[in-house]
């Protein structure tokens, strides 16, 4: 599998998904580094979204790999502005998926491949007291 590398709209930042592994029958994930920014042993899935003023990176992140539970995965939000982070949302035995920044909202999808269910939810993430800064 190749790394990713996603340059953010105004060219100031690069995301790179370094490949670490893939879940058997399913999909790969990947270690996050933003500029200087590592998120150390963290894995992360390939689905991501950069606001087009390039201050939020949205991320899907995987809090298990584990075949038994299936996946847990979560909706990162990340301020390089203000060097903070997020957890939007979590789907347990499914996926998530950044759609669409509207504004101060952040549109994603939430996919549970096994029972065939997809569902689109919308969050305004400005206001939310769970955000805590980056190290």
């Amino acid at each position: 599998m190749e790394d990713i590398i996603a340059p953010s709209p105004n060219m100031l930042y690069e995301a790179v998904l370094k490949y670490l592994s893939e879940i058997r029958f399913g999909p790969p994930y990947y270690a996050l580094a933003i500029d200087n920014l590592s998120f150390g042993g963290r894995g992360f899935g390939n689905s991501f979204l950069w606001s087009p003023d390039s201050r939020f990176f949205a991320v899907q992140e995987w809090e298990s790999t584990s075949e038994t539970e299936g996946p847990k995965t979560r909706l990162l939000l990340i301020d390089l502005e203000t060097r903070r982070e997020c957890v939007l949302s979590r789907a347990e035995q499914g996926f998530i998926i950044p759609k669409q920044f509207d504004h101060d909202k952040l549109i994603y999808t939430k996919k549970y491949y096994g029972k065939g269910v997809e569902n689109e939810f919308e969050i305004e993430f400005l206001t939310l007291n769970r955000w805590k800064n980056l190290r």
